[in-house]
């Protein structure tokens, strides 16, 4: 893919597009970075400015080509085939770095002059943007497509999340994918939401029957805690008033739920504790099903050995 090169845009650096270039790509306009933009943080602000910067550049490349390579038969670029993770919302947890895998086809014209993915949360880009991130790729200045076909590139974008440094809990929920490309069709894709996708805070639930073993008849406590990474403080704690399933099985059996409860608050926070009579040997285990800014987690089953 020959895709048009672009100067490599760093954090901290700003980058001046001649007026023609961006009159050309039609985003003029938007280059400029509102005050109501920069109230999500200035390296939000910046990423945007850049991603928009890139794709002016991509414009103008595409405006001043020959006329020659720049005909197509094609109306329009078309984007498809856009995922994240595989449809799968991402995990961040309080220390590890987690790698976000963005993919996307562009078809349509047969020269690409450019096309990015870019990862970002809020209302709107210009007015309420809170968080704004470009990819690995497009920091490091190389191609996120290759050409698989006559008319057809396969792009992949990577993103790295650091709960350490980039995350905090109002973070946890939908964001959007901002997605240009640029080809010698006759029009072009830019678009603010591509796709929404969840980004959620890592989940753990844990299960304890007791005692074991137990005598016949006597009370089996089966204990639980429901836990969340707190992107604030990088720990783990307890995720109150969520409702958790108690399932149960025999032995040779499968797990089916039994009843369901919400966990506790305070000194509680995130516990579940049930009781049952002890008649044959079982196994516990609570299971939780996940809400838009945590992921759903089954806790490892515990068999009581009943005596």
């Amino acid at each position: 893919m020959s895709q048009h090169s672009r100067k490599k845009l760093t954090s901290g650096k700003k980058v001046t597009l001649g007026v023609s270039a961006l009159a050309a790509s039609g985003l003029a306009v938007g280059l400029l970075v509102t005050p109501s933009a920069m109230a999500g943080g200035s390296d939000a602000a910046e990423a945007l400015e850049q991603s928009r910067a890139a794709a002016a550049e991509a414009s103008a490349a595409k405006t001043a080509a020959p006329r020659t390579l720049a005909a197509s038969t094609a109306d329009s670029t078309v984007v498809s085939g856009i995922s994240v993770n595989g449809g799968n919302s991402a995990r961040v947890g309080t220390t590890s770095t987690q790698t976000i895998t963005v993919k996307w086809t562009v078809g349509g014209g047969s020269k690409l002059y450019g096309s990015h993915a870019s990862i970002w949360r809020g209302t709107d880009r210009d007015s309420g943007l809170k968080q704004f991130m470009n990819s690995e790729q497009f920091n490091a200045d190389t191609d996120p497509c290759v050409q698989s076909g006559d008319a057809t590139y396969d792009c992949t974008a990577t993103f790295k999340i650091d709960p350490q440094s980039v995350l905090t809990n109002e973070d946890a929920g939908a964001w959007k994918i901002s997605l240009w490309a640029i080809t010698d069709a006759a029009t072009d894709v830019r678009t603010d939401n591509a796709k929404t996708w969840y980004l959620k805070r890592w989940s753990r639930l844990s299960s304890n029957a007791a005692p074991e073993p137990v005598a016949k008849g006597k009370t089996i406590t089966i204990t639980g805690k429901l836990e969340r990474a707190n992107w604030d403080t990088h720990k783990y704690a307890g995720y109150t008033q969520q409702t958790v399933r108690l399932q149960e099985r025999s032995l040779a059996g499968s797990y089916a739920t039994t009843s369901s409860h919400i966990t506790g608050t305070s000194s509680l926070a995130g516990v579940e504790k049930q009781t049952r009579t002890a008649t044959t040997d079982r196994c516990y285990r609570y299971k939780f099903e996940g809400t838009s800014t945590t992921p759903p987690v089954t806790a490892t089953g515990d068999c009581v050995d009943v005596r």
